[in-house]
């Protein structure tokens, strides 16, 4: 990449443009319906910062390249006007007032609409407010930013897919994903990653019911469209950008040192040795295997000094490239869009990296008077070596882990342990002491996947009448990766023992095709408007996994399978089909007062026999109060408008075949053999159904100030019917629990947000900010509502009526005991001695049991805010975002291993200010290191669940247009230089990386049954059931990126 880059900028500095002398411009500028001048408007050369204002009297004068310049004429309250000079030297202008910039067109489902008439949960976000923010998924660029909309990071690895929200979760069992919509085709789970960010245009989030339910069955939780670019009638344009970025790991974990480990790992073997009626001075020779103590430890532990910070080996400055060309343009007949992409990003983790190569085109021609044809093709492929976003049996869980007293190299230089002559092995006998070695397991495994992915889509528009429209539209995409795996000849790879070499390899396939056909008919007669949409679609996906492992490799040259003997393989087929009708008419009346109707009717092969099909209606109304006589003389108000909307959405993210039994292989006796055979492997059920979401939605629009003042709020109320839960059935059917329609949740919540115009004139300053509060609240469950309760490697989680969905739920930490005195007054274990945990007496029955658990938290937070503010002078902008999120708790897993014994493994450094006597009780919050597990250590309770309150400055901006001389000097029309910095700084109490870290939560369905209320998967076996899960995550990144962007 760094060959390529002098080759690029090469290539933007050598675009041919029309090279003219600079000419003044003079002018005036007035009100379009008044011939008062306009003091103050911006005249800007269009793609640079370069420009002057009017004066008191309208009046403005400009210097201007050439020609073909395109002047930007704004003013607050006011629509922006852009003229191209042309010959002229003396231009007029009048611009119009912004309340009329209400008709700006907003993208909507299967169609488009003007502001004014929107009656939905609506959220527009153009090109403009993530052009020069560098991310590889253009969702992470709206954090903090949307209202309603919870965006959180939940790895930090490069190509890692944010986890996004809408409106809180409506699901214990289904997914709740957001349906994304490419270019008007709606993909199921759809990586935006495959999507450069540089390609969009605009995105639109479909919140509320009514505004979703055109998407019926898959609009429960809510609907994210994305409308990639395409060329204007004109001149071709020419858009290049290259970007340079340095990554970083900022926030560390604490760990203890070397030697803060060897005191704490001596006291807990000790501990535990003197538990059983030994002293802390015997020799090893009269101690068990388990509570030995190495002689290094005792003789001599200064040798080890501090010892190796495994995460200063582990993470590194990593450099990211980016660079981007377009293409665009066209003639009134025909337009265009070109695009060619390149994405080259290390990872902060050593030996791993992330590599996309994007293309683009998007073409539409108008054959005819009535027909018109389009094609919008997209092609995207990754190479990725990704690792640490496994959680705790991956490279960063174990780097944590992993003991400070051994060093990164042998003392002849090579890596682990093989050498019998290193520090390592002489701890190998010693079977708590963990021997993997983190700078290894990235440099001896190979983990690499290669992926391609093409959407495509042609369409073909015809008017049929003058107001009677018919398009109809196939669509097609194709997604490929190949997963590669190979660990070296006695690797000691996460938890295995030491293992001879061993590789696997798979791959994926999936197609999904969509046919649309639709007829929208527009008609307006005097005050009368109406706009109706007929529609039929049917679309498929078929999925194909192939799986092959294999052993016995010869050496670690040749990775192919074929080098080794093959152990295993599967293959896997899966397929689904929608078939849908659709119909939406929109009403108004004086362009002020709208109505909205709609509804769509889903067919789908996941359900039952009984319910393969449903109904999804909803209607919306809008006044636009603002418009009305008795508020004419009330200048400071130019836009009001009241909406309210309710409707019904599904949720269709279940397992494929979750409806009818399946059949899994089952060995059985056949006379003296085992034979090969099947079992039916769950139970039917006919009449499964989609969960359908109730939503009822008042907002309320308002402008103020002329328009400098812009607010917009929101409250909801939805109730989700029919919840996919797991209900026990009797044991003569063979099974413990069938998949069922039965449970109900609610979500309630208020979203606020609000635009202003502080400053205008050559130093401008502008303010958003949002407000969000979901309240989530359980309704119903199976027979007699009895709680739902998953445990999961430790941490427990816990539903029931009346509280949010997935509770923590275990014991409180109420501190340590100091004393036998102290033991004797509380509630106790039977084997309590001093320096372990107090746990509280809940129920107050003088003993500690099981009834003493009790809900602990919610990952849930109860607001979430965003502010940004953004200030200019002349070429100069800067801008801030602040991102918060406030209340709600995570669950610390790492604690199960970095916060009390486990093995041998490290510690946080918080835990050395451990119990050690009663004079020395330490900070009274750990308790002291024992090998035997006592008490509370190893229950899951508060003393493992945090704060999950952050503040975050996001993103800090600045960027400057180069003067009209520097860029006639460049031969180039505009250019603009950036520096971008995100995720810059963490303002929170949480000890792990990231309170938005997660490893639970963030993973698709898993068709596990569940037996006796828990599950014995280590993955999270359902979306909703483990959410806000922190173990062995990957840390965010802080990323400064240096960009240039030329036009032509």
């Amino acid at each position: 990449m760094k060959k390529l880059l002098p080759i690029i900028l090469a290539f933007i500095l050598a675009v041919p443009v029309v090279n003219a002398q600079s000419f003044a411009v003079k002018g005036s500028v007035t009100g379009v319906n008044d011939t008062d001048p306009l003091p103050g408007v911006s005249v800007v050369i269009k793609g640079t910062q370069r420009g002057t204002t009017t004066g008191a009297d309208g009046t403005f004068q400009i210097e201007v390249p050439s020609q073909e310049t395109v002047l930007v004429f704004s003013f607050v309250g006011y629509q922006s006007v852009e003229e191209t000079v042309g010959s002229r030297t003396d231009i007029s202008v009048k611009l119009i007032s912004e309340s009329k910039s209400l008709e700006e067109m907003v993208v909507v489902g299967y169609g488009t609409q003007s502001k004014r008439a929107v009656t939905g949960a609506v959220i527009s976000i153009n090109y403009d407010k993530f052009k020069d923010r560098s991310f590889s998924n253009v969702t992470q660029s709206l954090a903090g930013t949307l209202p309603g909309v919870n965006i959180s990071q939940s790895q930090g690895a490069p190509g890692a897919s944010p986890v996004i929200k809408i409106r809180g979760v409506s699901s214990i069992t289904a997914g709740t994903n957001p349906l994304i919509v490419v270019d008007g085709v709606p993909l199921e789970n759809f990586n935006l990653n495959l999507i450069n960010p540089q390609d969009i245009e605009s995105i639109e989030v479909l919140k509320d019911a009514s505004s979703a339910a055109i998407y019926g069955s898959r609009g429960s939780s809510g609907v994210i469209l994305v409308t990639t670019k395409m060329g204007k009638p004109g001149k071709v344009s020419v858009s290049a950008n290259v970007e340079y970025g340095s990554q970083k790991v900022v926030r560390r974990v604490k760990m203890m040192d070397a030697q803060q480990f060897i005191e704490t790992y001596v006291d807990a073997k000790n501990n535990a040795w003197t538990a059983q009626g030994g002293n802390a001075s015997d020799p090893n020779s009269v101690r068990p295997a388990t509570l030995k103590i190495p002689e290094d430890f005792t003789n001599n532990p200064q040798q080890f000094g501090k010892g190796t910070n495994w995460q200063d080996v582990m993470f590194r400055t990593a450099p990211s490239y980016n660079a981007q060309v377009t293409v665009s343009g066209g003639t009134e007949k025909t337009q265009y869009m070109f695009s060619a992409a390149y994405l080259d990003q290390t990872a902060v983790l050593d030996a791993n990296y992330y590599k996309r190569l994007s293309v683009r085109s998007n073409v539409k021609t108008q054959i005819s008077k009535k027909l018109s044809v389009g094609l919008n093709l997209g092609i995207t492929s990754i190479f990725d070596r990704t690792e640490g976003t496994q959680g705790k049996s991956d490279v960063i869980s174990l780097g944590l882990q992993s003991n400070p007293h051994f060093p990164v190299y042998n003392e002849n230089g090579n890596l682990g342990f093989r050498d019998p002559n290193s520090t390592w092995f002489r701890f190998t006998s010693y079977a708590d002491m963990n021997l993997w070695h983190p700078y290894s397991l990235t440099r001896e495994v190979d983990k690499s996947r290669k992926s391609f992915n093409t959407l495509a889509t042609g369409f073909l528009e015809y008017e049929i009448l003058d107001n009677l429209r018919f398009r109809t539209s196939l669509s097609g995409n194709l997604y490929n990766s190949r997963n590669a795996f190979y660990w070296n000849d006695k690797q000691k790879y996460g938890y295995s023992a030491v293992l001879a070499a061993q590789g696997n390899a798979g791959d994926a396939y999936m197609f999904n095709w969509l046919s649309e056909n639709t007829l929208t008919y527009e008609k307006k007669i005097g005050e009368h408007a109406l706009t109706g949409l007929l529609g039929y679609t049917s679309q498929k996906q078929r999925d194909e996994t192939m799986y092959v492992a294999a052993n016995n490799f010869p050496n670690d040259l040749v990775h192919t399978l074929n080098a080794g003997t093959v152990t295993a393989g599967n293959t896997t087929a899966s397929e689904w089909s929608l078939l849908s009708y659709l119909a939406r008419v929109q009403y108004n009346f004086k362009n002020k007062y709208f109505l909205t109707g709609a509804i769509r009717r889903d067919g789908m092969s996941r359900f039952g026999e009984d319910n393969k099909w449903g109904y999804f209606p909803s209607v919306s109304a809008g006044w636009l109060i603002s418009d009305e006589s008795f508020l004419s003389g009330v200048n400071a108000i130019n836009s009001l408008k009241l909406r309210a909307s309710y409707g019904v959405t599904g949720n269709n993210q279940i397992p494929n075949y979750g409806s009818i039994s399946l059949l899994a292989a089952a060995p059985y006796v056949n006379g003296t053999t085992i034979a090969n055979g099947l079992k039916v492997s769950n139970l039917a059920n006919s009449g499964l159904r989609w969960e359908k979401t109730n939503q009822f939605n008042v907002g309320v629009d308002l402008a103020i100030f002329n328009n400098r003042v812009n607010v917009s709020a929101e409250y909801y109320n939805s109730i989700t019917r029919d919840m996919l839960l797991f209900v026990p059935v009797p044991d003569i059917t063979g099974f413990s629990s069938q998949l069922t329609n039965i449970g109900k949740m609610r979500n309630r919540g208020v979203e606020l947000n609000i635009s202003t115009k502080n400053l205008t004139g050559d130093f401008t300053w502008t303010t958003d900010f949002n407000l969000s509060r979901n309240r989530n609240k359980v309704l119903q469950l199976g027979p007699g509502n009895a709680p739902i309760q998953y445990v999961d490697n430790v941490v427990t989680v816990r539903t029931e009526v009346g509280q949010p969905v997935s509770n923590f739920y275990g014991y409180v930490f109420d501190g340590v005991f100091n004393n036998q005195n102290e033991i004797d007054a509380y509630p106790h274990h039977a084997s309590t001695t001093p320096g372990d945990p107090k746990v509280r007496d809940v129920n107050g029955d003088g003993k500690i049991s099981d009834a003493d658990r009790t809900i602990l938290g919610n990952y849930q937070p109860d607001f979430t805010a965003g502010i940004t503010n953004t200030v200019g002078y002349k070429g100069f902008e800067l801008s801030f975002l602040f991102q918060g999120s406030f209340g709600g708790e995570i669950a610390n897993n790492n604690v199960r291993y970095l916060g009390t014994w486990d093995n041998g493994r490290n510690f946080f450094a918080s835990m050395y200010n451990y119990w050690r006597s009663e004079a020395e009780p330490g900070d009274g919050k750990h308790f002291k290191p024992s090998v035997n597990y006592l008490g509370l250590q190893k229950q899951f309770s508060s003393y493992w669940v945090e704060d999950a309150s952050f503040v975050r400055l996001r993103n800090v901006r600045v960027s400057y247009a180069l003067p009209a001389k520097w860029s006639n000097k460049l031969k180039i029309g505009s250019a603009r230089v950036y520096v971008n910095a995100e995720n810059v700084h963490l303002f929170s109490k949480y000890t792990g990386y990231d309170p938005e870290n997660t490893t639970y939560g963030t993973t698709s369905y898993s068709s596990s049954m569940e037996t006796a209320g828990s599950y014995s998967s280590g993955n999270a076996p359902v979306p909703g059931a483990f959410q806000g899960v922190d173990y062995g995550s990957y840390p965010l990144p802080r990323v400064i990126t240096v960009g240039i962007k030329a036009d032509f």
